[in-house]
């Protein structure tokens, strides 16, 4: 069931300031910030500080991602309730929940143990995932550099919600030819990337061919989403960090930083840029 769709910014009354300019009284639109929890089988995981829309991709990106589930099929389509948290304590206007059930019994003394919150700032890694052996990417896929070249502006062209009023990152998935599926927007860069994992789970769309582009710094936490994903080429406008770039290159993960103006660095697995 799927709550109500809130709007991306909200108007609000501000005091302009401009040198030389005399202040003035002005209605400003902002994004709008929303607390989702969600739960697993009735037990509260994470509450993740969000973007109003895609929720039901957010959360279940986040929950493949994150190693809570092991795949898509496990859980019960059917019995994913998305709705306010109105008349529930402790919770306030800006709080909405999702419930997610399964069909095969989770570990209670892992989703307990793990319980945070989530900013918009900063993504997560929870520990238990730390622990696990990823997979390596398998991909042949081979990408032309003009392509890349192009993900920044056609990401731009793509992009609703930061047009209207700015604040959002996005991330954006691709084919080989740079031809785009769909783009994401959210108030935090790792919400982008799950919910273009949910998406991909969801319409169960093939991934050994696929480019993501974020707006976002690749982050350890962000390299190990897309190493979950099995996307074989991540590419950000932006920086990668050192312990991202290492990760990646473990992973058979091709990441390309500073991709806009035309020019990109690629950190690790060159081979499938051309």
């Amino acid at each position: 069931m799927e709550g109500k769709v809130l709007k991306s910014g909200r108007k609000i009354r501000i005091k302009k300031i401009k040198t030389s300019e005399i202040e003035a009284e002005k209605i400003d639109v902002i994004p709008y910030e929303l607390l989702l929890t969600i739960y697993l089988n009735n037990i509260s995981i994470s509450t993740i500080s969000c973007s109003p829309f895609n929720l039901i991709m957010l959360t279940v990106g986040f929950l493949i991602n994150n190693g809570y589930i092991d795949k898509y099929s496990d859980i019960n389509p059917f019995l994913i309730c998305d709705h306010e948290n109105n008349g529930i304590a402790g919770q306030n206007k800006f709080s909405r929940k999702v419930e997610v059930f399964t069909t095969v019994k989770s570990d209670e003394n892992v989703i307990l143990q793990n319980q945070k919150y989530i900013s918009s700032a900063c993504g997560s890694i929870d520990d238990f995932i730390l622990g696990k052996d990823l997979k390596k990417i398998k991909s042949s896929i081979r990408v032309n550099s003009e392509v890349i070249l192009k993900l920044n502006i056609e990401t731009l062209k793509h992009q609703r919600h930061k047009k209207a009023h700015g604040g959002l990152h996005s991330a954006a998935l691709f084919d080989k030819n740079g031809i785009i599926s769909v783009i994401m927007e959210d108030i935090g860069r790792h919400n982008c990337i799950d919910k273009i994992a949910g998406h991909i789970l969801i319409k169960r769309l093939p991934v050994n061919d696929k480019i993501i582009f974020t707006t976002g710094r690749l982050s350890l936490d962000i390299i190990y989403k897309i190493s979950k994903m099995l996307i074989p080429v991540i590419v950000t406008n932006s920086s990668i960090t050192y312990s991202a770039a290492i990760t990646a290159r473990k992973l058979n993960l091709t990441a390309i930083g500073y991709a806009r103006g035309g020019r990109f660095n690629i950190y690790s697995c060159p081979r499938r840029v051309t």
